[in-house]
């Protein structure tokens, strides 16, 4: 059988050591020493240089234990009443990010939606939703394997959010690193089956 992704890119440059971080709150490259971060969701301007990748889509997910308790929602209306999201708190700002969904025409809505915790973490936010804590929007290969075991259900397929960019920044050099780019292209071909466009 093949081997992993990044065990072949180990294999075909055995002279790069990649030191992996990962988190949700916002780096800054220049002062960390950071060579590439991958930044999801809209830029907010940047002296950066960014390689776009594409789109991720979102779905929206329940637990089965939280849908049996408060009942399938159908519709972005049905969330006004009776029913909690877990709250995801924007690394950039620190606010608690909206339930969106596109509409039939394209354009993007709001729905108020309560919360009884709030995060900041990716992971959490996926923990909440497991505990029955509420409804999450989440990357759908972030929970693949949690739907295909049944631990999380895909509620409201027909509305969801609008799919978020996908970015590579890092900062402007006059010669960009061999390591950086064999990094960059790396990461671009291991992203290209959960991108959108």
């Amino acid at each position: 059988h093949a081997a992993p992704e990044h065990q072949v890119a180990c294999e075909q440059h055995p002279g790069l050591r990649l030191i992996l971080g990962s988190g949700d709150r916002t780096v800054d490259l220049v002062r960390e020493g950071v060579d590439c971060v991958v930044r999801v969701g809209a830029l907010q301007d940047t002296t950066l240089a960014v390689r776009p990748l594409g789109t991720i889509g979102l779905i929206n997910c329940a637990s089965p234990a939280y849908l049996q308790t408060q009942g399938m929602p159908e519709q972005p209306g049905d969330l006004r009443c009776g029913h909690w999201m877990v709250g995801y708190a924007s690394p950039a700002t620190g606010r608690e990010m909206p339930w969106d969904y596109l509409a039939d025409d394209g354009t993007e809505h709001s729905v108020p939606v309560p919360s009884q915790v709030v995060t900041n973490n990716a992971e959490n936010y996926i923990a909440c939703c497991r505990a029955g804590l509420g409804l999450i929007q989440i990357p759908g290969f972030d929970v693949q394997h949690l739907l295909a075991a049944g631990d999380l259900m895909e509620v409201m397929p027909a509305h969801r959010a609008a799919p978020l960019p996908v970015s590579l920044l890092y900062p402007h050099r006059r010669q960009r690193s061999r390591r950086l780019a064999v990094f960059m292209d790396w990461f671009e071909e291991l992203m290209k089956p959960h991108l959108e466009a």
